[in-house]
């Protein structure tokens, strides 16, 4: 393999892995959505699990004493509500924050201090809250999830205690997905943190499907050929001229070579009295005359030395454009060029069939040799 197709084929891997890396990242974001989403709602359901423990349990209600609750234009400024209980031990004043409050399981303020009585009796369990979490998680299709709940207790005192379930050493990796508050102070607070690792969040059908892209781009290397070949054959399209006149019979024959042996030039003759000289560019027939472009001169000569005077697209714009700049638009141009300037001289024609040129150069039978 050249070190041109070798450079072109990790251009096509490069590709491939950034439109990989660009669909990756897509998804994965997606995905990390969905599936904070789906563990939040897992997350509400443990709780309920957890909660099932105070069926059965009977407990003394203390009622918060001269609450003040917020009318509307509090609670539009979100201002903190202010509240005394009576809990056997004096009366203690608190002023409960409207984050807290707003992010209370139970908003009715006579069953959050049943469930201020029933933290007191039966606790949360961090590992049994995680536990019931894995379970709901596993029953999403999320399972391979890390996960860490904390539970952060407020005293009477105001004074916070943490617990944390057996999977803490995630906690620094984990990101806060939900808190939530119980108790009718909002005393006991607890919070859910998921981690998961970045080669999880994304399905085997997404791998698989990022791998199939990196694929397609490598193999767009391998078949470039065909796919040029398709792309001339839909686009590029020869203009066919029909002319109406009577034309005489002419064989195809080959073209001779003119070597003069004190000048070292090359004469082609084309048909009777046509002549062109390579070296110095020019076409002739009797007294008239036409210097070609260089480039124009170049592709007649590959013509002439060509067998059957026949030429495949590729290898036309190969000769011509050395440096791949070659395009299908500047091959019909330069064939073109060439045609008119034939058709001025000659009657030597030019003719395209299923990507191959073709130089047509008549000579009459009766034509002498040179």
């Amino acid at each position: 393999m050249k070190k041109k197709d070798w450079r072109l084929l990790l251009m096509c891997a490069v590709m491939g892995i950034a439109m990989a890396g660009i669909t990756g990242r897509s998804l994965y974001q997606k995905r990390w959505e969905t599936g904070k989403e789906q563990a939040s709602r897992a997350f509400d359901l443990a709780l309920q699990d957890e909660l099932q423990k105070w069926k059965g349990v009977k407990v003394k209600v203390f009622l918060p004493e001269d609450r003040q609750l917020p009318d509307k234009s509090i609670d539009i400024k979100k201002e903190p509500t202010k509240m005394a209980i009576n809990f056997g031990q004096g009366k203690r004043n608190y002023v409960i924050p409207y984050e807290k409050r707003a992010q209370n399981i139970e908003q009715d303020p006579t069953v959050r201090g049943i469930h201020t009585c029933l933290l007191h009796k039966v606790p949360l369990n961090a590992d049994s809250l995680n536990l019931f979490w894995q379970e709901r998680l596993a029953e999403s299709g999320l399972s391979g999830r890390k996960t860490v709940v904390r539970i952060v207790t407020t005293d009477w005192e105001e004074h916070d205690s943490y617990a944390y379930s057996a999977d803490s050493l995630y906690l620094s990796q984990s990101d806060s997905l939900t808190t939530c508050y119980l108790g009718g102070r909002c005393e006991v607070g607890v919070t859910g943190y998921l981690y998961t690792p970045w080669w999880i969040t994304l399905s085997w059908k997404d791998w698989g499907g990022l791998v199939a892209i990196i694929v397609g781009c490598i193999l767009l290397f391998f078949v470039r050929g065909n796919l040029y070949k398709m792309y001339c054959h839909l686009f590029v399209k020869e203009k066919q001229v029909v002319v109406e006149k009577e034309v005489p019979v002419y064989i195809e024959k080959e073209v001779l070579v003119i070597v003069p042996p004190e000048s070292g030039s090359h004469i082609y003759q084309l048909e009777e009295g046509a002549y062109f000289d390579a070296d110095s560019c020019l076409l002739k027939k009797g007294d008239e005359s036409m210097c070609l472009s260089p480039q124009l001169a170049r592709l007649l000569k590959e013509f002439l030395n060509a067998k059957d005077y026949r030429l495949f697209n590729e290898e036309i714009m190969h000769r011509l454009w050395q440096d791949d700049t070659g395009t299908p638009d500047k091959l019909y141009q330069v064939i073109k060029r060439l045609r008119e300037a034939l058709s001025k001289i000659s009657v030597c024609t030019i003719d395209s069939e299923n990507f191959v040129y073709q130089l047509k150069i008549p000579h009459s039978i009766e034509k002498d040799l040179i």
